[in-house]
C-alpha cells in the first residue's frame, strides 16, 4: 500500500469512526442510489442483536463456504485491518479493490456526506455487485432501525442475536427502547430467527412479528449432534441461529446440503473469542467481553472451568462509554486479581474513577500504563497462575494484543 493512500485507511481507524456516528437511512440511500442501487435485487441475510452477531456470521460464512455458494459478507468492527469487513467467499477485498471502490464512492457520493460505516456498507454493496455473489451477510453495525445495513432492501431473512444493554448513547437507556430500535428491521413476511431471549425481549419480537405479519421460528442451544468449532457455551445458541438461518435459505430454494452445515460448524473460526494463544509458552485466553451481556457470558463459561475457584488474573481494559460497573460486578469473584490496562487509542476506564465500587477488592487490583506492563507483571510472579490469564474487554484491546504476539514471533 503507497504512503498517498494510507489517509483512506487512517478514516477507518476506531476512534474516527467512533467519532462520527449518525445514526440515519437518508444519506446511504441517496448515495445507493446515485450508485445504481448495487445488489438491490440479491437476497441478504441481516444480523442484528447485542452480542453473538459476529460468531452467527462466522458460522453461516462457513457453512456457505463448504456448500460453495458465491457471497458476501459484510461485518464489523474489524480486528486489524478494514479489509477484514468486506469479504466474498471468505476471502477479504483487496486492499487495491478497497482503494478503487471507495475512492468512486468518495467522487459520486462526497455530496451526501456519509458516515465511515455508511460508506463501508456503500463499498461491501457495490464490490459485491461486481462479484456477482447470490447471496449476502449483512451484519448490522447499531441498533437496526436507523442501521445503514437496513438500506438494502431485499432482507428476507433476519437472524437475532442475543439482544442486551449496550450502546445506550445511541439506542435508549432501556432493554426495551433498545430491543425496539434493533427489531424495527422486521417487515411483513420477513423469516425471523432467535435463540432464547430475556422475557421482556421475547415478548417484543412476537409482538413486532405478529404485528407486520411476519414469520418467527424460536432456536433452542443447538445439539450435540454437531462440533463447533468455536468455544463456549454460548456458541451453541449462536450457532443454531446460524443453523436457523440456514433452513430459511433452504425455504428460499438454496438447498444447502447437511453434509455442509455440519462440515461449515465444524470449521467455524473467530479471532479473539474465547481463543487460547500462546506467549513465551503461556497460555493467555482473550475474548471480546465489552459489554454487560459478553460479561455474563464469560463469567458462566469460567463456571465450568477447572480449579476456578482459586482465583482468575483478569487483564481488563474497558472503553469510557462502556458500563464497567456491571462489567466488573459480573466477572470479578472471591480470589481473583484486576490488572486493568487502558484500551489503546481510546478513552478508558482508570484506577481512580472505580472508588465508587465497593465490591472491588483494591488489594487484588493493580492499573498499569499499557497492557504490555500487565503482561510483564504475570510473568514476574514466583509461579504462572494456575488458571489461564484472561485478557478480555474492549475488542480493540484485544486486537493490539494479538497483533503484539504476531510481531513477537516475527
Amino acid at each position: 500500500m503507497k504512503n498517498a493512500n494510507l489517509k483512506i485507511f487512517e478514516l477507518f481507524s476506531p476512534k474516527y469512526e467512533r467519532g462520527n456516528i449518525k445514526l440515519g437511512l437518508s444519506r446511504v440511500k441517496k448515495a445507493l442510489k446515485k450508485l445504481g442501487n448495487p445488489c438491490s435485487n440479491i437476497p441478504a441475510i441481516q444480523i442484528i442483536g447485542t452480542n453473538g452477531k459476529g460468531s452467527i456470521a462466522a458460522y453461516l460464512e462457513s457453512i456457505l463456504f463448504e456448500s460453495k455458494k458465491n457471497f458476501g459478507v459484510t461485518t464489523s468492527p474489524h480486528l486489524f485491518d478494514i479489509c477484514e469487513r468486506i469479504r466474498v467467499n471468505k476471502k477479504n477485498i483487496k486492499k487495491t479493490d478497497f482503494e478503487e471502490t471507495f475512492r468512486l464512492i468518495e467522487k459520486k457520493c462526497s455530496i451526501y456526506k456519509l458516515t465511515p460505516f455508511e460508506k463501508i456498507i456503500c463499498c461491501a454493496l457495490n464490490f459485491f455487485d461486481s462479484e456477482k455473489v447470490e447471496l449476502i451477510i449483512l451484519e448490522a453495525g447499531l441498533g437496526g432501525r436507523l442501521d445503514a445495513t437496513t438500506a438494502h432492501n431485499l432482507r428476507p431473512i433476519i437472524a437475532i442475536g442475543n439482544i442486551g444493554i449496550d450502546h445506550k448513547e445511541f439506542l435508549g437507556d432501556t432493554i426495551e427502547k433498545i430491543a425496539m430500535e434493533k427489531l424495527a428491521v422486521i417487515e411483513k413476511n420477513s423469516i425471523v430467527i432467535s435463540c432464547n431471549q430475556d422475557s421482556q425481549v421475547e415478548k417484543l419480537i412476537n409482538k413486532k412479528v405478529e404485528e407486520v405479519g411476519a414469520e418467527i421460528i424460536w432456536k433452542d442451544s443447538i445439539s450435540n449432534s454437531y462440533e463447533l468449532g468455536l468455544k463456549g457455551i454460548f456458541q451453541k445458541q449462536n450457532a443454531s441461529v446460524a443453523l436457523g438461518a440456514i433452513e430459511a435459505l433452504n425455504q428460499l430454494g438454496f438447498n444447502i446440503k447437511e453434509k455442509y452445515i455440519s462440515e461449515g460448524l465444524k470449521k467455524t473460526t473467530w479471532n479473539g473469542r474465547l481463543e487460547i494463544v500462546n506467549y513465551l509458552d503461556k497460555k493467555i485466553l482473550v475474548d471480546c467481553a465489552h459489554n454487560y451481556p459478553a460479561a455474563k457470558a464469560l463469567s458462566n463459561e469460567r463456571s465450568n472451568w477447572d480449579n476456578e475457584e482459586e482465583g482468575i488474573y483478569w487483564i481488563l481494559g474497558v472503553q469510557r462509554q462502556k458500563d464497567i460497573y456491571a462489567i466488573l460486578k459480573t466477572l470479578l469473584q472471591k480470589n481473583d486479581h484486576l490488572l486493568l490496562v487502558p484500551v489503546p487509542n481510546q478513552p478508558s476506564w482508570q484506577l481512580k474513577d472505580l472508588s465508587q465500587i465497593k465490591e472491588i477488592d483494591f488489594q487484588n487490583l493493580i492499573e498499569f500504563e499499557k497492557f504490555e506492563f500487565a503482561i510483564e507483571y504475570l510473568f514476574s510472579l514466583k509461579k504462572w497462575p494456575l488458571n489461564h490469564p484472561v485478557l478480555t474487554g474492549s475488542i480493540f484491546l484485544v486486537a493490539e494484543f494479538i497483533q503484539f504476539l504476531n510481531k513477537q514471533k516475527n
